[in-house]
């Protein structure tokens, strides 16, 4: 445990109907004592665990009143930091939250750094390192999926598939000690049971990699991107995916200049949609400089809705997007379904033999549901079996990385006749690194870069 106490909001900073300051440490009480006063007239030295209390804020000095306010106690070891700690529940204005604050570093506390009480939890052994981290991805979570594998995470289900590779390796560590132990009785064919244990293990952690790879986007949301010629409804099409005059739409080609992006929620998956300026030739700066933000977008995207004017001949421009967006998962749509048809599906089978065209009006909504179940059907397709998902984070990511590397090389090493006492060392250095990720072996410096992706408070 630390010897400092250190206090921060817990919300955040703005009008708001409550607002709750947070200390943690050694003199929480006592300094929670000096500013509260119960009107039961206990004193909080004497609060129950986990109760609240009605009383009044005071400064003390001044002896003004404050707040009427709650506080509640949680005291050490069965708290969130295994350390005392006090909160504050008072009204939200931000001025008030400011002043309690300041009253509680007047009093002895110092400013919490972002994510401190977190890592004072992870310090004490509350939690270990995979678990902090989901803390920090349950308060960033952008959608439900990524809610729910953050809360899986913090159950302990990813430490344990972390810790079941440890217990591999110093089962394998086990099987060369015995062989180097007792050389009169070694362990049959070691180094084919080596290399095949190797191998397997390698494997599973390369496609727990690639599934944290697929589900990162469930954070940092889906890139779907609405391409087309000009004027033929992109931004109209955005407005009713996002429910909300979000681009200027009117009837003259090129109003849109640059990418305009948009973030929501479909059926519990974040997806970034974003309105492109239109592919075409154009001796306009501004147009110009717009349509090479639309291909770098094109590039990037998860998804592609490829959107035809159903009113309007197939031209040029209508080619060329259809040839740029046919490298990318793409869904193709025939919009202004409330006009009479002059293309036909014949026309675009050309570039799509034989997919579904979703057809759709932007003016009115019509076939909107239609395309929704079709966008979340793909993307739900890129991320593969919902039971198998992983959310970890880029710490996690590159650890895992450096660990399948050094597990190859090690294996090559084997194949060309490494001893078995080297081979115990590497095994050695390969667990150190993956111990790594629960935090049983890592530096300082690591571990502050971790936690200053918090969130004060936190």
């Amino acid at each position: 445990m630390e010897n400092d106490t250190i206090v921060a909001p817990a919300t955040p900073l703005g009008v708001g109907a409550i607002g709750i300051i947070r200390m943690s440490g050694r003199e929480a009480i006592s300094i929670a004592s000096r500013l509260f006063r119960a009107r039961s007239g206990k004193k909080v030295e004497d609060f129950s665990s986990f109760r609240f209390y009605l009383g009044d804020l005071i400064d003390p000095e001044r002896g003004i009143l404050l707040d009427e306010a709650l506080c509640v106690v949680m005291r050490a070891p069965r708290s969130y930091t295994r350390e005392d700690v006090v909160e504050f529940h008072l009204h939200g204005g931000p001025l008030l939250v400011h002043r309690v604050f300041e009253l509680c570093l007047r009093e002895g506390a110092r400013m919490a750094k972002p994510g401190e009480f977190t890592e004072r939890a992870f310090l004490n052994g509350r939690i270990d390192l995979v678990q902090a981290e989901a803390v920090a991805e349950i308060v960033r979570a952008r959608s439900e999926k990524a809610l729910e594998l953050s809360l899986r995470a913090l159950k302990g289900e990813w430490g344990r598939k972390v810790r079941a590779w440890q217990d591999k390796l110093v089962l394998l560590q086990a099987h060369v000690q015995v062989s180097c132990d007792f050389l009169d009785a070694p362990v049959p064919d070691i180094e084919g049971f080596l290399l095949k244990e190797l191998s397997s293990l390698r494997e599973v952690i390369e496609r727990e990699i690639k599934s944290g790879e697929r589900t990162q986007v469930l954070q940092d949301g889906f890139l779907v991107v609405i391409a087309g010629k000009p004027n033929v409804g992109k931004s109209s099409l955005l407005n009713i995916m996002v429910g909300k005059e979000r681009a200027i739409v009117t009837p003259f080609p090129g109003t849109t200049r640059d990418a305009i992006e948009e973030i929501i929620l479909l059926e519990g998956l974040p997806i970034r949609f974003v309105d492109t300026a239109g592919v075409r030739d154009s001796v306009d700066f501004i147009e110009r400089a717009g349509v090479e933000k639309t291909q770098e977008y094109l590039q990037d995207a998860d998804l592609v809705i490829v959107l035809f004017d159903r009113s309007r001949p197939l031209e040029e421009d209508d080619t060329r997007i259809a040839h740029i967006a046919g490298r990318k998962p793409h869904i193709v749509v025939f919009n202004k379904s409330d006009l009479p048809p002059i293309l036909s599906k014949e026309e675009i089978y050309r570039f799509y033999p034989g997919e579904e065209i979703v057809e759709i009006s932007a003016l009115t909504g019509e076939g909107k549901e239609t395309l929704i179940a079709k966008i979340t059907e793909k993307l739900r397709a890129q991320i593969g079996p919902e039971e198998h998902l992983t959310l970890m984070s880029a710490h996690q990511r590159e650890t895992l990385k450096a660990v399948i590397r050094s597990l190859a090389e090690l294996e090559r090493e084997i194949e060309d006749g490494m001893s078995l006492d080297v081979i115990g060392l590497r095994l050695d250095e390969i667990l150190r690194e993956m111990k790594r990720i629960t935090g049983e072996n890592i530096d300082g410096k690591l571990l502050e870069t971790i936690f200053s992706h918090f969130c004060l408070g936190k």
